[in-house]
């Protein structure tokens, strides 16, 4: 179902040898010490210590290169440590006379840990044209609400499955803050079709609130501009300071993503702008926004949760204007957000298959037998 993240083999809202479905996924670049002292230290425990909920304690592969991206096998340089289970480390006194450069490491960790807050696949391109671009920035655009903006770890597979490290592969992105891409021209017979998911802090995967919409903002002048800090400004207690998602359609309900505009900014925590002058002589849609809030900002007034009806029928349908009626006095006639899970307690998010999914409206699902889509029970708060 769209939205919804795996969270220790659940369906919530995420160099060596070893089987390959146990491959595992790549973490972000650190780059903690520099070789200014003794020399530059990207230790694990070190690591551990400084980004606790960024790295796995227990890597089974390691990969260090220089901050301008050249790797450590290239530089001449003699390393005191290089190895996953204790990380990286280059002392200027074993180096010759000369001095260590200054290096980040990254690392491969396990599956265990790559699951416990993963977004599910994305595959929005091919390699048809200039290559496969699976960046985060587009996969935010296209998938909204489903990823998260600052992702501590990445997966790649080919779309049959197969999983691809970047070691010894000449990828040109291919990092969680940056997501992936491969461009043809760079392949030795071209690129692959790739699919990415990505690791999330687990703030990500606890169950979050999703805001009502805003439209603060026209394109008759520059663009159109739905700004995080303006909407704070403007709806001080009906947004939350830090979302951790964000959605923007057109005020007449479609998708950023199939406008074919052009974004300057699109983010939860920056917000969403459209610029004119970017648009290739066209002009900006009007749009509206979303966002995702953390689940200490969802609690701070927050009603039971309502289930009024069931799915055997034509859908589940827990709409505000019915659950005021079937339960007065204990929902607000104006809520600033809405959580939906199933009955069970499995969160979920808006997709496509939701009729409504909107704190001002409830939210509904429809059956569509002819298509297989059978909704769950669900309950609303």
């Amino acid at each position: 179902m769209g939205g919804v993240l795996e969270m220790n083999e659940k369906r919530y809202l995420q160099p060596g040898c070893f089987w390959q479905e146990d491959i595992g996924c790549i973490s972000k670049w650190f780059d903690r010490d520099n070789p200014g002292g003794n020399g530059d230290y990207e230790l694990l425990a070190d690591l551990l210590s400084m980004y606790p909920e960024e790295i796995c304690p227990n890597p089974i592969g390691i990969e260090a290169q220089t901050i301008s991206g050249q790797p450590a096998s290239q530089t001449g340089n003699v390393f005191q440590v290089y190895n996953p289970t204790t990380g990286f480390s280059c002392v200027n006194a074993n180096q010759g006379g000369g001095f260590c450069l200054d290096y980040k490491v990254r690392f491969t960790c396990p599956e265990e840990w790559c699951s416990k807050c993963r977004t599910p696949w994305f595959d929005r391109d091919n390699p048809g044209g200039v290559g496969d671009y699976e960046t985060l920035s587009l996969t935010l655009v296209t998938y909204p609400l489903q990823a998260c903006a600052q992702p501590i770890a990445i997966e790649v597979t080919t779309i049959s499955g197969t999983p691809v490290l970047p070691t010894g592969n000449n990828f040109q992105v291919y990092d969680p803050t940056q997501g992936f891409a491969c461009v043809n021209a760079q392949q030795n017979g071209g690129c692959q079709d790739y699919r990415v998911r990505f690791t999330c802090p687990m703030s990500f995967c606890v169950p979050s609130c999703i805001s009502k919409w805003f439209d603060r903002d026209n394109p008759s002048g520059n663009g159109d501009y739905e700004l995080l800090a303006d909407l704070l400004s403007m709806y001080p207690e009906e947004i939350c300071p830090n979302p951790i998602g964000i959605e923007a359609q057109t005020i007449s309900g479609q998708p950023a993503s199939q406008t074919g505009n052009v974004f300057q900014v699109f983010n939860p925590t920056t917000g969403f702008s459209c610029v004119n002058a970017n648009q290739g002589g066209g002009l900006c849609v009007d749009y509206k926004v979303r966002f995702t809030c953390p689940e200490e900002w969802c609690s701070k007034c927050r009603t039971p949760w309502f289930d009024r009806d069931n799915p055997g029928g034509v859908g589940d349908y827990e709409t505000l204007s019915l659950t005021l009626i079937a339960y007065p006095l204990q929902a607000c006639a104006q809520p600033i957000a809405i959580e939906v899970t199933t009955v069970s307690g499995t969160p979920v998010l808006p997709g496509s298959n939701f009729q409504v999914y909107d704190p001002l409206q409830g939210f509904q699902c429809v059956n569509m037998p002819q298509s297989g889509w059978n909704c769950q029970d669900y309950k609303v708060r």
